[in-house]
């Protein structure tokens, strides 16, 4: 779990497992995957996730990006 402060609230980001990128398989996109995955992830709605600033949504991009260069480690 990663704590992710925003600018007016503090969000928890819950570590991937494998359903959450089975659920990928339908979405085309990086863009629609990634922004699927925070929703999954940390609980926010789409339209949260809309209303966010760009330096807000980009925090949470980088903790997403976190779990996966932590994997990339472990290999």
């Amino acid at each position: 779990m990663k704590e992710i402060k925003l600018s007016n609230r503090t969000v928890t980001m819950r570590e991937p497992k494998v359903r959450d990128i089975r659920a990928l398989k339908d979405l085309k996109t990086q863009e629609e995957k990634e922004m699927a995955l925070i929703c999954n992830l940390t609980g926010l709605t789409q339209d949260e996730l809309d209303e966010l600033s760009l330096k807000d949504y980009a925090k949470l991009s980088k903790a997403l990006e976190d779990f996966y260069l932590k994997l990339e480690r472990l290999s």
